[in-house]
């Protein structure tokens, strides 16, 4: 069995959206803090990952864009900006990234998990997106009908999120906050025993402690199980994979594209 640990790198604008004021120099310091914790407890388990970064996060960021690839993860794409209101701008965010990480980008992920036409990336190098959690959000999106496992679409591949099985409850950074962890992890089996694989992703902002001062106007169901409780809980998570013998590797390994 698998598993793909993937973190979404960007500017906490999580407040905005909710008609809260945060300069960009905040933004980057509460992502940076929980990135901080992320690469270090990765490093004590020797665990690689895959981190999604917006173009603007990495230029203005590059010692911890640095730091992960010392590290041995993956640096995949965000896009450039995580703004409700940017403008996709998938190549140009490609070519940065590679810039900054002298990687090259292999993999995408849209902001919020959007739609993005699966040609026009392929057109800008990718070879695999990873947008799509075959689920229902309500007023989000609804992938019910989506296949849980990787599939092309134009050319490119598509990596899916993972789900629980059979119905499909998503894994993603939320359920570990609204779950208790025992209810967790029996997701989680599900998962890895249909699909031999799991996928599943979270973001920095939600180790920082500091999300839990009111003028975020961060909903109390995720603020309450944020920063240092979420911290032992991931840690649960990460000790509970390994006991059962997951590998844990970037997406690029698990999908067999060169490094």
């Amino acid at each position: 069995m698998t598993a793909t640990l993937s973190f979404d790198i960007e500017e906490f604008d999580f407040p905005i959206e909710r008609g809260h004021n945060i300069c960009e120099e905040e933004q980057f310091n509460i992502s940076r803090e929980g990135l901080d914790y992320i690469i270090s407890t990765l490093k004590e388990r020797d665990i690689k990952a895959t981190f999604y970064i917006t173009a603007n996060f990495a230029e203005h960021n590059t010692d911890l864009i640095d730091k992960i690839v010392e590290n041995g993860h993956e640096i995949a794409s965000h896009d450039y900006y995580h703004s409700m209101v940017a403008r996709s701008q998938a190549p140009e965010s490609k070519l940065l990234l590679e810039k900054i990480s002298k990687q090259t980008i292999y993999g995408y992920r849209a902001p919020r998990l959007s739609s993005e036409s699966s040609s026009s990336l392929f057109d800008a190098g990718y070879k695999y997106n990873s947008s799509v959690n075959p689920t229902w959000i309500p007023g989000r999106y609804n992938n019910l009908k989506s296949p849980r496992a990787p599939y092309y679409e134009d050319n490119l591949l598509i990596y899916p999120v993972s789900v629980a099985y059979p119905i499909r409850i998503p894994l993603f950074w939320l359920s570990l906050h609204l779950f208790p962890f025992n209810v967790y992890k029996i997701l989680a089996r599900t998962a890895l025993k249909h699909d031999n694989n799991i996928h599943l992703y979270f973001h920095p902002w939600e180790f920082s402690d500091g999300i839990r001062n009111r003028q975020y106007g961060i909903p109390s169901y995720i603020s309450k199980t944020s920063g240092h409780l979420l911290r032992k809980r991931f840690e649960q998570l990460l000790n509970w994979l390994i006991s059962i013998d997951v590998r844990l590797t970037t997406t690029r390994d698990y999908l067999g594209l060169e490094k």
